[in-house]
């Protein structure tokens, strides 16, 4: 998979069990990447449950990993891959493992809008505009 090249906004995440992982800050730039990838994945299909999660996992993994773990996931051989597609389909642990990675990805994503929404809040209330 294409890295990106790495920015002064990227942050690291460490999974237990997993590694340390190295995002992108998401941008809408990103996002738009993120929904071409996911398009490009159904191919025009009528999305089920389970392919709007793995499609959603693997497309926003492919656009914002800066770095990972080597051997983080793995081939149907059992070799590390550099790119989550070519990851084992039939081993649990591959949906496990990225469920775990995504899940991680949002949690940090989620505290950095908690900090900015407080702030935000912090700011209207000495303004006296969140009465």
């Amino acid at each position: 998979m294409a890295r990106r090249e790495p920015q002064k906004t990227d942050f690291t995440v460490d999974v237990e069990g997993v590694g340390q992982f190295i995002f992108a800050r998401r941008t809408m730039r990103d996002e738009i990447k993120i929904q071409q990838e996911f398009a490009r994945y159904i191919g025009g299909l009528e999305p089920t449950e389970w392919l709007l999660m793995l499609g959603g996992w693997l497309s926003t993994l492919s656009v914002l990993i800066v770095s990972e773990p080597d051997g983080w996931l793995r081939d149907i051989d059992g070799h590390p891959v550099e790119d989550v597609m070519d990851s084992d389909p039939l081993d649990g642990d591959t949906y496990e493992t990225l469920k775990k990675v995504h899940g991680a990805l949002r949690d940090k994503e989620d505290s950095f809008r908690r900090k900015h929404a407080q702030g935000g809040q912090a700011e209207r209330q000495r303004a006296g505009e969140d009465n």
